[in-house]
């Protein structure tokens, strides 16, 4: 099923901003859980740790990902349309960097598990 392109010439202002702080929260929102994941990991990988995170560890890089790919779904949805030409950029930046980031921690996660 391919998803309905939304025009955003055509938004009502309040669906406009509906979409755009959709578009902000999954680009923020998952660029910090990818992050936290990341320290999360390297947490459970010192020798003797006594912070034990690694019961979160997967499940925050996996909601990374299910972050990073409901932002491509709105990026195509609306032609990557929303905000300023700065704002697009970065929202690429940040949802590319997510999806790269949660892919990546979760196969580090299968491949070195914490001990």
């Amino acid at each position: 099923m391919k998803p309905e392109i939304i025009d955003t010439s055509a938004l009502t202002r309040e669906d406009y901003w509906k979409y755009f702080q959709k578009i902000i929260f999954r680009a923020d929102g998952g660029t910090t859980m990818a992050t936290l994941g990341w320290i999360f990991f390297w947490f459970d990988h010192i020798p003797y740790h006594v912070i034990h995170t690694h019961f979160l560890t997967g499940f925050i890089f996996l909601g990374a990902l299910f972050l990073g790919l409901a932002g491509v779904h709105i990026m195509i949805r609306t032609r990557n349309r929303l905000g300023t030409s700065a704002d697009r950029i970065l929202h690429l930046v940040k949802i590319s960097y997510t999806l790269i980031s949660s892919i990546s921690g979760i196969l580090a996660y299968i491949a070195f598990p914490p001990h």
